[in-house]
C-alpha cells in the first residue's frame, strides 16, 4: 500500500535519506563517546584531541560529518535496495526483501569485528552503532520504501 500517489521513482531515495539522517542521530552521540574513550588508548588521537573537549563537545564537528555522510550512505543504499527488489523480490527476515537485509546485517557485523580485532573488546558504544545500522538500514528502509 502506497502512502502517496506519485511517488514511485522517489520512495527508496526518500527512505533512504530518512533512515539516513536518522542513523547520524544515532551515531553522534555514540561516536562522540567512543572517540573520548579512544583518545586515552591510541597516541595519535591524543595528539590530535585537546585533552579538555569533552564527548558534548566533540559531538558537534562529528555531528558535521556525520549527517551529510550517513544521509549520502542511506540514498545510496536506498538505491541499492531498489535494485535488490528488482533483482531478487524476496521477503524474507522481517522484511520486503532479505537478500538485501541480510547483505547489511553481513556488512554491519564488519563493524564490531574490526573493533574487537583493534581494541580486543567491544564496547557499548560499538553495539549501539551495528544496531543502530542494520536495525535501520536493514529493516525500516525497506519498510519505509515500501510505504512510499
Amino acid at each position: 500500500m502506497k502512502l502517496f500517489a506519485g511517488t514511485d521513482d522517489m520512495g527508496e531515495l526518500f527512505a533512504g535519506s530518512l533512515t539516513g539522517y536518522a542513523m547520524a542521530l544515532v551515531f553522534t552521540g555514540a561516536a562522540a563517546r567512543l572517540v573520548v574513550v579512544a583518545r586515552s588508548r591510541f597516541t595519535f588521537l591524543s595528539r590530535a584531541i585537546a585533552p579538555n573537549l569533552g564527548a558534548v563537545m566533540l559531538a558537534v564537528p562529528i555531528s558535521i560529518l556525520s549527517f551529510i555522510i550517513w544521509t549520502l550512505v542511506g540514498i545510496l543504499l536506498g538505491l541499492i535496495y531498489r535494485a535488490a527488489v528488482q533483482a531478487v523480490p524476496w521477503e524474507g527476515l522481517g522484511s520486503p526483501n532479505w537478500p538485501f537485509t541480510l547483505g547489511v546485517l553481513m556488512v554491519g557485523l564488519l563493524f564490531p569485528a574490526v573493533v574487537m580485532y583493534a581494541w580486543r573488546a567491544v564496547r557499548w558504544e560499538v553495539v549501539v552503532i551495528t544496531v543502530g545500522f542494520v536495525g535501520l538500514f536493514g529493516w525500516a528502509l525497506p519498510h519505509a520504501a515500501e510505504a512510499y
